[in-house]
């Protein structure tokens, strides 16, 4: 199967892979078999160019076959030129694709990391400008305006309700908020997608 007809590609370039490979394995290997793809388009550009079968062999028994070979194989061969993989431009891909993933990734990552923290939430922030000037005293006229609402933080802790074996009896159970879990997990998770980032990529991100 070609991956362009694989649907989705990381998927497909997951299964080629031996053992479990992580999600740079997997960008790499996608950039390898669109590589590949491209090298072996030759093959696929020269099949439909040559004419049907019974044709080829009609020109064989009229011309022979050092005419076919002249006349009709040669010019398609010339036409689409036969690749082969470069280690360097293959090597090179790879190496892109990965620093394409991990700068979307880092990119997510930060996004996250800038949100609101539940269990903490968001002091109200304010500004001083200036709306005008006083004509009397030539003073500037100010305002203070809002411009960070305040984000209260979640409870931290919730009461749930846990049923015994039986479905008998139930106790009251206090336990961490699962919002303030939800969001602790996922910043911890975008904290080590940062500081695993490599600083080229980083540099990237900040130009």
């Amino acid at each position: 199967m070609r991956i362009s007809e694989a649907g989705n590609k990381r998927d497909f370039a997951a299964s080629v892979i031996d053992g479990t490979p992580t999600m740079e394995d997997i960008v790499q290997m996608v950039a390898e078999l669109e590589y590949r793809e491209e090298i072996e388009l030759y093959q696929l550009q020269r099949r439909s160019e040559y004419p049907e079968l019974g044709a080829q062999l009609d020109y064989i028994y009229h011309n022979g076959v050092d005419a076919w070979k002249t006349d009709i194989v040669d010019p398609v061969k010339n036409k689409y030129a036969k690749s082969s993989i470069d280690a360097d431009e293959l090597a090179s891909r790879r190496a892109s694709a990965l620093a394409e993933y991990q700068l979307e990734e880092y990119a997510k990552a930060i996004t996250r990391l800038q949100h609101c923290e539940l269990a903490v939430g968001i002091e109200e922030a304010t500004e001083e400008i200036v709306i005008g000037i006083d004509e009397t005293t030539s003073e500037e006229i100010t305002e203070t305006i809002v411009t960070q609402e305040a984000v209260q933080p979640v409870d931290a802790t919730v009461e749930v309700r846990v049923e015994s074996e039986d479905g008998e009896t139930f106790t009251i159970e206090t336990v961490e908020n699962p919002l303030i879990t939800k969001d602790n997990q996922e910043r911890a998770a975008a904290q080590a997608i940062v500081d695993a980032t490599p600083q080229a990529v980083i540099d990237t991100y900040n130009e």
